[in-house]
C-alpha cells in the first residue's frame, strides 16, 4: 500500500523496498500455489498497464522454496518464466513423475524404499532446463548477477539440518557448489517418495520435515543478504508475501498403511500451519499494515494426495473457489496495491 511522508511524496519503501516470495511445499498441490501467484500476477499486471504481463521474478527480490516448492521457486526465478509458462511445465511434470509407482513401499527387511523412480524425475528436470535456454551442467550460482535471488531448501541427510542452496554468493556463508538440476532434484527428494541426492560427497533430502513452509528461512536469509549485522529486516520490507498448498487435512494421510509414512506426512501438515501462525505473531505489525499476506486454500483439496496428478481440475477448483471469497478478494487488492509500485528488479532495467 502506498504511504507518504511528512513532504508528501510517495515513502521510498513502497518503490525500493525488498519484496519477498515463500513457496510451501506440498507435492501435485504446487499448482495450486501457481494459480494463486497467476491470480497476483495477472491483477498486476492490470494495475500497471502498457508494461506488459508482470512475471514474479521482475517483482520479487527474494524467493525461497522447499520441495516443489523450490522447484517452482527454480522455475520462476532462476529460469525466469512466466507463471503461465511455469503451469504448463509443472503440469507436464508431475504426470512424468507420478505415473507410475511401486506397487510396494517397502523391501523385504522392511525398510522403507522410495516410491517413484528418481531417474524420472532428473530427466524430465533436465528437459525443462533445455527447453529454457539452460544446460544440465550449469551451476544454481554461476557468479551471475541477478535482480531477483533464489534459494531452495533441502536436508542433510547426515546431520538432518535445513541447507540452503542459493543462486547467489553470500561471502559469510559456505555455498553447496550444486548445478540447477541439482539444487531442483535435491530440494525434490521427498522422503519415501525419491531417493536421496548427491552433491559431491554430501547426501540430500528434501527440507519438508523441517521448512515446508519455508517463511522462517526466506526471513532469515533476506537479513543475511541486506542486513547481516543488525539483523534488522523488518523495515527494509515491502511486501512479503507467502503461499501454501491447501490444508490437506487427515484425509491426506489415511490411505498410507505404514505409520512411519502417516506420521511423515502428519508432521508435514501441523509444522507448515504452526509456522505461519508463529510468523504471523512476529510480523503482526507488517499484517496490519498491509505488508505480509498469507495466501492458502483452506477447504477443498483435503482428498488430493501429494502424488495424485490427475487430479488438476479439482485443485484449479478450489483454488479458485479460495480466492472468489470476499476475504480473499479484499486481501488480493491489498497484495497488488502493494506490489504495483514497485520498481522492477532485472539488473539490466537499472543500467
Amino acid at each position: 500500500m502506498e504511504q507518504t511522508v511528512a513532504t508528501g511524496e510517495p515513502n521510498t519503501l513502497d518503490k525500493t523496498g525488498l519484496c519477498l516470495l515463500s513457496l510451501d511445499g506440498g507435492g501435485v498441490r504446487g499448482l495450486s500455489t501457481l494459480y494463486i501467484l497467476k491470480h497476483l500476477m495477472n491483477r498486476l499486471s492490470h494495475e500497471r498497464p502498457g508494461r506488459g504481463p508482470v512475471k514474479p521474478c521482475e517483482v520479487f527480490d527474494l524467493i525461497g522454496g522447499t520441495s516443489t516448492g523450490g522447484l517452482i521457486a527454480i522455475m520462476l526465478g532462476r529460469l525466469e518464466m512466466s507463471v503461465d509458462e511455469c503451469i504448463d511445465t509443472y503440469i507436464k511434470l508431475m504426470s512424468s513423475i507420478f505415473k507410475k509407482k511401486r506397487r510396494w513401499p517397502v523391501n523385504l527387511w522392511g525398510n522403507i524404499r522410495s516410491r517413484f523412480d528418481a531417474t524420472k524425475l532428473e530427466s524430465a528436470i533436465k528437459d525443462v532446463m533445455e527447453s529454457h535456454g539452460a544446460n544440465e551442467t550449469d551451476l544454481f550460482d554461476d557468479g551471475g548477477e541477478r535482480g531477483c535471488r533464489v534459494f531452495v531448501c533441502t536436508t542433510a541427510h547426515e546431520t538432518k539440518d535445513i541447507v540452503r542452496l542459493r543462486d547467489y554468493c553470500i561471502p559469510s556463508k559456505d555455498n553447496v557448489p550444486a548445478t540447477i538440476c541439482q539444487a531442483a532434484l535435491a530440494t525434490s527428494a521427498a522422503t519415501t517418495f525419491f531417493n536421496p541426492v548427491y552433491i559431491g560427497t554430501r547426501k540430500f533430502i528434501d527440507g519438508a520435515l523441517g521448512s515446508n513452509n519455508p517463511v522462517d528461512e526466506v526471513e532469515a536469509e533476506a537479513a543475511e543478504i541486506w542486513c547481516p549485522g543488525t539483523r534488522d529486516l523488518k523495515p527494509l520490507v515491502k511486501c512479503f508475501v507467502s503461499i501454501g498448498t491447501g490444508d490437506p487435512g487427515i484425509a491426506a494421510i489415511e490411505d498410507k498403511a505404514l505409520k512411519f509414512l502417516s506420521k511423515t506426512l502428519v508432521g508435514i501438515t501441523t509444522e507448515t500451519e504452526h509456522t505461519e501462525k508463529k510468523f504471523a505473531a512476529r510480523w503482526a505489525k507488517h499484517f496490519d499494515q498491509k505488508r505480509y499476506f498469507r495466501f492458502n486454500v483452506q477447504q477443498g483439496l483435503q482428498g488430493v494426495r501429494l502424488e495424485e496428478y490427475r487430479e488438476q481440475g479439482t485443485i484449479e477448483a478450489a483454488t479458485h473457489r479460495y480466492l472468489d471469497h470476499q476475504v480473499q478478494a479484499f486481501l488480493v487488492r491489498d497484495c497488488v496495491q502493494n506490489l504495483k509500485l514497485k520498481e522492477s528488479v532485472y539488473i539490466q532495467d537499472f543500467a
